[in-house]
């Protein structure tokens, strides 16, 4: 078995492509969160996740 067709089969792709974007939230977002109370916290995180996943969209 040939390794696209095991990508294919395991789901290796779809994980890659989550990995890597996980890994842009981190450098572009996640260095330090400016909030202090979790609320705000989550809802900063959110704002976050939306504009990346702007850009993902655009780009």
């Amino acid at each position: 078995m040939g390794r696209k067709t095991w990508k294919g089969e395991s789901g290796y792709h779809r994980r890659s492509l989550s990995e890597t974007t996980m890994l842009s939230f981190k450098v572009i977002y996640v260095r330090k969160l400016r909030r202090r109370k979790f609320d705000n916290q989550a809802v900063e995180l959110f704002i976050q996740c939306a504009m990346l996943n702007r850009m993902i969209q655009t780009g």
